[in-house]
């Protein structure tokens, strides 16, 4: 089991790495468009033009952050996590660190650094950044629902304060968890728990759900029409899981995919991405996506901690 927890981090780091620098853009073969198969560095006037093919953008940069309180803490910790997002803001003035972060995640950082407590720090918001983060948390605690349902509710409330984006991120944490515990890959078996967990905060959930069943057998343009793929994080989220459960299994068909469908597509491909790794596991993730990668051991490393927190050792 180990290593669908390292392939869960790592499947999100290279989805977000892979689409961030195409962002937004659509790109189709029917259209005489080349569909960007790898990493690549952002033409000029993109935000993240100063990154190297292989860097991630903030969903992956926060996202660590996360991982890396659980395991320094040994758990759950909001004022460990408080610190580490005042520094993180802090951070954000440097060129080198600056990865296009949310206007959202921004202004409630902004607040924390100015001594607001968490709880009134977030903003109204229901954006998919406060969802995608939460992959650790879905691994670290996916044996047990109250600890999962705390960390993320106060981890989401710290910068959105919408209800939604509880329910979503206890919807994604529900397909990784079916991923680990080695359950039967059957789309209306995972669209159903998904429509479980995420109830009562976001009841739309049943209507998105229905357009990702619908969805599977379309052309893939047709289906992100039906589905959206903006950054409100339902339509990120049932974006995610369309390519997800599209893919069967296929990594290079479901990242790329992903990546090229415009929308949010750093965090649409990093959530399809994790996903994916908690399901198939590293072996199931091409060997050419790690070295590039950045971080690529210290994401790994991440995997294995978790794990072991998740599954205690004998």
């Amino acid at each position: 089991m180990i290593d669908k927890f390292q392939a869960s981090l790592l499947g999100y780091a290279i989805g977000d790495a892979l689409a961030a620098p195409i962002e937004d853009v659509y790109r189709s073969p029917e259209d005489g468009d080349e569909p960007v198969t790898f990493y690549v560095k952002a033409f000029p006037s993109h935000p993240v033009s100063h990154l190297r093919p292989g860097q991630y953008s903030d969903e992956t940069q926060v996202m660590l952050l996360l991982a890396r309180s659980l395991v320094d803490k040994g758990g759950f910790s909001i004022e460990d996590l408080i610190t580490r997002l005042v520094d993180w803001f802090h951070l954000q003035k440097k060129r080198a660190e600056w990865r296009f972060p949310g206007n959202t995640l921004i202004k409630s950082c902004r607040k924390l650094a100015a001594g607001t407590p968490w709880s009134q720090a977030g903003h109204l918001s229901a954006g998919i950044n406060a969802v995608c983060r939460t992959v650790p948390y879905a691994l670290a605690f996916f044996r047990s629902q109250p600890l999962l349902k705390n960390a993320v509710d106060k981890s989401c409330r710290v910068t959105h304060t919408d209800q939604k984006v509880v329910g979503t991120a206890l919807a994604l944490a529900s397909v990784i968890a079916l991923g680990l515990e080695g359950g039967e890959f059957a789309p209306d078996y995972i669209m159903n728990r998904a429509i479980e967990k995420s109830q009562p905060f976001a009841a739309e959930m049943v209507k998105k759900m229905k357009a990702v069943k619908d969805s599977l057998k379309l052309d893939p343009r047709v289906a992100i029409e039906n589905i959206g793929n903006s950054g409100y994080c339902l339509d990120a989220f049932a974006a995610s899981l369309y390519w997800f459960l599209k893919s069967e299994g296929r990594f290079d068909e479901m990242i790329i995919g992903a990546a090229n469908a415009g929308g949010d597509a750093d965090a649409i491909a990093a959530m399809a991405g994790a996903m994916f790794g908690a399901w198939f596991g590293l072996g199931a993730i091409p060997e050419k996506w790690f070295a590039p990668l950045e971080d690529f051991q210290t994401i790994r490393q991440l995997g294995c901690d978790i794990y072991r927190m998740a599954v205690p050792q004998n």
